[in-house]
């Protein structure tokens, strides 16, 4: 096998490539925003909800979010414990408090079970996570909501056109996505918040009105920044490019390359500039071809998981993700837990593998939500750094998910 199997895929056509390299001849035009509207409108219908509002970044948009619904300050927001560090940053920065409860260990998404008892009277939402493609569960979770009047604020950052009933994520109450790296909806970064409720979309409407356009150089070096992304994550390419560096870090403990890898935690005492930095032209013209091909892609995930559920089941010591007839998981990251993570990881690396870690995290374990943490979270310490995600991406072919299979197994002696 001489490629390498990269983490994940940047989805550009070459003909996208070239049309955005054109438009770097008149980039202030491309910072733009009149088509901006448009294409919101576009991805509010792809979603199943009347309206969307789009943001730098998808922590931007849950801020905002959370600054719209207009809560007091000290107010209650209920979490899972087992998330992405950011979302209880943005409660924090919003000036709310986290409430952690406990997941599910087989899907890692909050534990229905374990909300009501964390309600008090100053719990005003439940901030929950689809994590990596698979939905929460969320019947449950929206009666609790209503009996207690709860708002819910949905993190779709990495599951994009997943669906809970036939109920596209992200069209329950409030939902925030992402465009970035690593995602799959790619639009060189970027984020959406989607939701049926006029008011809360109006907020944040008025809230943008401050927003300033994206500078030319950014927008250049955003842009630049995709297309080598999308060709050094070639699977014939990619061993010769990052997953050199991806090598020297996690084999060769190569600290040089530490900040490529290690997951940045900003202490967001204040909100950063580029959390009101418009969405522009450029942005949406791609959002719109990605609208077009993004259920093929996602088909295409969920096929190369299939194959690594087939072959995976069984194995002493390993649990592929969860596989439930209720949701389509949309395999934006395959996921899969064993208390030899460390091991099999290196393993799979240096079997030119990339498998990337997993950033989500037992949040109370850090120290910067300590003085929030009421309890014990068992399933969320047994998930915290025992998770490894397989690449799914449309790149790779089956014979690529063979060839990690036939690796795992070998590392498990099966």
């Amino acid at each position: 096998m001489l490629k390498a199997i990269s983490r994940a895929s940047v989805d550009l056509k070459n003909s996208e490539v070239l049309s955005v390299m054109f438009q770097q001849v008149n980039i202030k035009k491309s910072s733009n925003n009149d088509r901006v509207p448009e294409f919101e409108k576009s991805f509010a219908r792809y979603i199943g909800t009347k309206d969307a509002v789009s943001f730098p970044m998808c922590r931007s948009g849950m801020y905002f979010t959370l600054k719209a619904l207009n809560f007091n300050k000290g107010d209650e927001v209920i979490l899972p414990a087992f998330t992405f560090w950011v979302d209880a940053a943005m409660v924090l920065m919003a000036g709310l408090s986290p409430v952690f409860v406990d997941v599910q260990f087989d899907t890692a998404t909050i534990d229905p079970d374990k909300i009501e008892a964390a309600i008090t009277r100053k719990t005003k939402a439940i901030f929950l996570t689809h994590i990596n493609g698979l939905p929460a569960d969320m019947d449950p979770v929206m009666d609790i909501a209503r009996k207690h009047n709860l708002r819910v604020i949905e993190d779709c950052a990495r599951s994009c056109g997943a669906t809970y009933k036939n109920k596209r994520i992200g069209s329950f109450d409030l939902g925030a996505f992402s465009f970035g790296y690593g995602k799959s909806f790619y639009g060189f970064g970027g984020g959406m918040v989607t939701s049926d409720d006029e008011e809360t979309i109006e907020n944040l409407r008025k809230i943008k009105k401050d927003f300033n356009r994206i500078k030319a150089k950014d927008l250049r070096f955003q842009t630049i920044k995709g297309i080598i992304l999308r060709y050094a994550n070639i699977p014939l390419l990619y061993r010769f490019s990052l997953y050199q560096l991806v090598y020297q870090y996690h084999i060769k403990s190569n600290e040089k390359y530490a900040s490529l890898f290690r997951v940045k935690m900003p202490s967001y005492d204040s909100v950063p500039e580029n959390f009101m930095i418009d969405f522009n032209n450029l942005q949406a013209k791609l959002g719109f071809k990605q609208l077009e091909r993004i259920d093929h892609t996602n088909k295409r995930r969920m096929e190369n998981a299939s194959v690594l559920n087939q072959e995976l089941s069984g194995i002493q010591g390993l649990m592929p993700p969860a596989s439930l007839s209720d949701r389509e998981h949309v395999a934006v990251h395959y996921a899969i837990w064993t208390e030899r993570k460390k091991e099999l990881q290196d393993f799979l690396i240096k079997n030119r593998i990339d498998a990337q870690d997993e950033t989500a995290v037992d949040t109370t374990s850090l120290e910067r939500f300590k003085p929030y943490v009421k309890g014990e979270f068992p399933n969320s310490k047994m998930l915290h750094n025992r998770l490894i995600f397989l690449p799914t991406h449309p790149y790779l072919k089956k014979k690529d998910m063979l060839y990690m299979a036939q690796k795992v197994k070998e590392y498990f002696e099966v």
